[in-house]
Protein backbone atom coordinates (compact mmCIF):
# COMPACT_ATOMS: atom_id res chain seq x y z
CA UNK A 1 0.00 0.00 0.00
CA UNK A 2 1.34 3.40 -0.95
CA UNK A 3 2.06 5.76 2.37
CA UNK A 4 0.10 9.08 3.75
CA UNK A 5 -0.67 11.02 0.73
CA UNK A 6 1.68 14.84 0.67
CA UNK A 7 -0.50 17.92 1.66
CA UNK A 8 -2.18 19.86 -1.06
CA UNK A 9 -2.67 16.29 -3.28
CA UNK A 10 -5.02 14.02 -3.72
CA UNK A 11 -4.62 10.31 -4.39
CA UNK A 12 -5.29 10.44 -8.12
CA UNK A 13 -2.65 13.20 -8.53
CA UNK A 14 -0.19 10.78 -6.80
CA UNK A 15 -1.28 8.45 -9.58
CA UNK A 16 -0.93 10.43 -12.15
CA UNK A 17 2.46 11.00 -11.64
CA UNK A 18 3.77 8.12 -10.54
CA UNK A 19 2.04 6.70 -14.41
CA UNK A 20 4.22 9.79 -15.86
CA UNK A 21 7.42 8.53 -13.96
CA UNK A 22 6.81 5.48 -15.67
CA UNK A 23 6.53 6.84 -19.19
CA UNK A 24 9.43 8.96 -18.27
CA UNK A 25 11.57 6.13 -17.41
CA UNK A 26 10.42 3.87 -20.82
CA UNK A 27 11.49 7.35 -22.83
CA UNK A 28 14.91 7.05 -20.95
CA UNK A 29 15.51 3.58 -21.18
CA UNK A 30 15.06 3.12 -25.57
CA UNK A 31 18.24 5.18 -26.82
CA UNK A 32 20.17 2.49 -24.53
CA UNK A 33 18.39 -0.48 -25.84
CA UNK A 34 18.64 0.79 -29.44
CA UNK A 35 22.41 0.72 -28.67
CA UNK A 36 22.73 -2.47 -27.39
CA UNK A 37 20.04 -3.76 -29.77
CA UNK A 38 22.26 -2.74 -33.29
CA UNK A 39 25.53 -3.80 -31.87
CA UNK A 40 24.24 -7.08 -31.07
CA UNK A 41 22.61 -6.94 -34.51
CA UNK A 42 26.32 -5.88 -35.87
CA UNK A 43 28.30 -8.52 -33.23
CA UNK A 44 25.68 -11.40 -35.10
CA UNK A 45 26.41 -10.05 -38.68
CA UNK A 46 30.39 -10.51 -37.70
CA UNK A 47 30.31 -13.74 -36.23
CA UNK A 48 27.67 -14.67 -38.39
CA UNK A 49 27.69 -13.93 -41.69
CA UNK A 50 31.08 -12.22 -42.10
CA UNK A 51 33.99 -14.25 -40.39
CA UNK A 52 32.78 -18.11 -41.08
CA UNK A 53 35.12 -19.40 -43.55
CA UNK A 54 32.66 -21.67 -45.00
CA UNK A 55 30.54 -18.91 -45.86
CA UNK A 56 32.84 -16.74 -47.89
CA UNK A 57 33.30 -19.60 -49.54
CA UNK A 58 29.75 -20.20 -50.47
CA UNK A 59 29.75 -16.53 -51.30
CA UNK A 60 32.55 -16.40 -53.44
CA UNK A 61 31.04 -18.53 -55.91
CA UNK A 62 29.42 -16.86 -58.87
CA UNK A 63 25.55 -17.39 -57.97
CA UNK A 64 25.66 -17.72 -54.21
CA UNK A 65 22.72 -17.50 -51.89
CA UNK A 66 20.39 -14.71 -51.79
CA UNK A 67 22.32 -13.51 -48.11
CA UNK A 68 25.37 -13.30 -49.79
CA UNK A 69 24.45 -9.37 -51.05
CA UNK A 70 23.65 -8.87 -47.31
CA UNK A 71 27.75 -10.23 -46.73
CA UNK A 72 28.84 -8.33 -48.82
CA UNK A 73 26.81 -5.26 -47.92
CA UNK A 74 28.02 -5.68 -43.88
CA UNK A 75 31.60 -6.19 -45.65
CA UNK A 76 30.84 -3.05 -47.67
CA UNK A 77 30.04 -0.70 -44.27
CA UNK A 78 33.33 -0.93 -42.84
CA UNK A 79 35.98 -1.50 -45.69
CA UNK A 80 36.10 2.04 -46.35
CA UNK A 81 36.00 2.84 -43.05
CA UNK A 82 32.50 4.19 -43.64
CA UNK A 83 31.02 3.09 -40.29
CA UNK A 84 33.77 5.34 -38.54
CA UNK A 85 33.58 8.36 -40.12
CA UNK A 86 29.41 7.91 -39.98
CA UNK A 87 29.80 7.36 -36.27
CA UNK A 88 32.45 10.32 -35.82
CA UNK A 89 29.70 12.50 -37.98
CA UNK A 90 26.95 11.52 -35.50
CA UNK A 91 28.99 12.04 -32.14
CA UNK A 92 30.08 15.54 -33.32
CA UNK A 93 26.54 16.29 -34.40
CA UNK A 94 25.54 15.35 -31.16
CA UNK A 95 27.81 16.97 -28.98
CA UNK A 96 26.91 19.98 -30.98
CA UNK A 97 23.50 19.74 -30.38
CA UNK A 98 23.32 18.34 -27.02
CA UNK A 99 20.11 16.00 -27.73
CA UNK A 100 19.58 12.33 -26.32
CA UNK A 101 18.16 10.76 -29.56
CA UNK A 102 21.40 12.05 -31.56
CA UNK A 103 23.54 10.59 -28.56
CA UNK A 104 21.70 7.13 -28.87
CA UNK A 105 22.01 6.69 -32.10
CA UNK A 106 25.88 8.07 -32.25
CA UNK A 107 26.04 5.15 -29.22
CA UNK A 108 24.29 2.76 -31.28
CA UNK A 109 26.68 3.67 -34.58
CA UNK A 110 29.95 3.51 -32.48
CA UNK A 111 28.69 0.71 -31.06
CA UNK A 112 28.37 -1.44 -34.62
CA UNK A 113 31.64 0.59 -35.76
CA UNK A 114 33.55 -0.71 -32.46
CA UNK A 115 32.34 -4.63 -33.45
CA UNK A 116 32.60 -3.98 -36.97
CA UNK A 117 36.78 -3.55 -36.97
CA UNK A 118 36.54 0.70 -37.17
CA UNK A 119 37.22 0.20 -33.20
CA UNK A 120 38.66 3.45 -33.14
CA UNK A 121 36.63 5.80 -34.16
CA UNK A 122 33.61 3.63 -32.99
CA UNK A 123 34.92 3.90 -29.52
CA UNK A 124 35.24 7.42 -29.90
CA UNK A 125 31.63 7.89 -30.95
CA UNK A 126 30.18 5.50 -28.49
CA UNK A 127 32.09 7.36 -25.66
CA UNK A 128 31.01 11.00 -27.13
CA UNK A 129 27.52 9.32 -27.15
CA UNK A 130 27.08 7.90 -23.92
CA UNK A 131 28.17 11.58 -22.42
CA UNK A 132 25.38 13.42 -24.59
CA UNK A 133 23.15 11.18 -23.92
CA UNK A 134 23.54 10.63 -20.01
CA UNK A 135 23.76 14.60 -20.30
CA UNK A 136 20.77 15.26 -21.57
CA UNK A 137 18.42 13.07 -19.82
CA UNK A 138 20.00 14.15 -16.38
CA UNK A 139 18.99 17.94 -17.88
CA UNK A 140 15.08 16.57 -18.40
CA UNK A 141 15.06 14.94 -15.18
CA UNK A 142 16.34 18.52 -13.39
CA UNK A 143 13.55 19.90 -15.70
CA UNK A 144 11.04 17.58 -14.59
CA UNK A 145 12.10 18.26 -11.16
CA UNK A 146 11.90 22.36 -11.15
CA UNK A 147 8.11 21.72 -12.42
CA UNK A 148 6.80 19.05 -10.19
Amino acid sequence: MAGPVPAGRTRAARGQREQCDNVHMKTRLWPWLLALGVTGLAMAARYLLIQPPEIAHQCDAAGGPWWCALRTAAIMTYSGYGLGYAALVLSGLAALVRRAALGGLALAVGGAALVLYCYEPGALAMAIGTLVLARAQHEAQLRRARLA
